[in-house]
């Protein structure tokens, strides 16, 4: 039936535009919450597991972060499950662990990128199927009798909507998009501080880069001396 008569001039692109921006406003609110700096990095708990470190306490720390659910809970578990790494090798671990983390971060950001960028092109796509609807029924009329001025006028209105639509949807959500991906960029920033700043903590020689939990400690030269010495 002609596409279904052109898609009903453009009117049924209404319904993906409308199911987008109902998907649209569910991730950015979503996304709010979970970006809020209280729910990346609680309150107390890079201090209480600063606490624990400095009395020995790894295990109890580990248990507390194991389960943990804000990115920075995981990381923290992360370095204390593997601090016997030297200083050096737990870096280098924390930056492909951290990439997930980010990636986490700012995934469904980007759907909210796709959104804003394909309902425009959804609204155009409604309004030209509309178009070349009007125009179809503007020339089978013409040869029978004449142009109606207000037949054209309003066909074309009715096709414009789509667009006005795509574009009150795509507008918004664009905005949302640019402030939560400085969110995430932001987030990102003071997880690696905040991560880094325990990670200086457990290793306060950062000329040696050893851990303070390093379970094989060298021997000591003065002890090997006296080992010499006494044979």
């Amino acid at each position: 039936m002609e596409i279904y008569q052109l898609l009903l001039k453009g009117g049924i692109i209404m319904i993906p535009i409308g199911l987008l921006s109902l998907v649209g406003l569910a991730i950015v609110i979503e996304r709010f919450f979970s970006l809020k700096k209280s729910v990346i990095l609680p309150v107390g708990l890079k201090e209480r597991i600063k606490l624990l470190i400095r009395e020995d306490k790894t295990e109890e720390a580990g248990k507390i972060l194991k389960n943990h659910a804000s990115p920075f809970g995981r990381l923290l578990y992360f370095v204390i499950k593997n601090s016997s790494f030297s200083r050096t090798e737990m870096i280098q671990a924390l930056e492909e662990r951290g990439n997930i983390e980010a990636h986490n971060l700012g995934k469904s950001v980007e759907y909210i990128g796709v959104i804003s960028s394909t309902t425009p092109l959804l609204g155009l796509l409604g309004t030209v199927t509309g178009m070349i609807g009007v125009f179809r029924d503007v020339m089978n009329q013409a040869g029978l009798k004449g142009v109606n001025p207000s037949l054209l006028a309003g066909g074309i209105w009715e096709a414009l909507l789509t667009t006005a639509a795509g574009l009150t949807v795509a507008i918004p959500l664009f905005l949302a998009y640019r402030y939560l991906a400085l969110k995430v960029d932001s987030s990102i920033l003071e997880l690696e501080e905040e991560t880094l700043d325990v990670v200086n903590y457990l290793y306060p020689g950062l000329e040696e880069g050893i851990s303070r939990y390093e379970k094989s400690p060298k021997p000591s030269t003065t002890s090997s001396e006296q080992s010499k010495g006494k044979q």
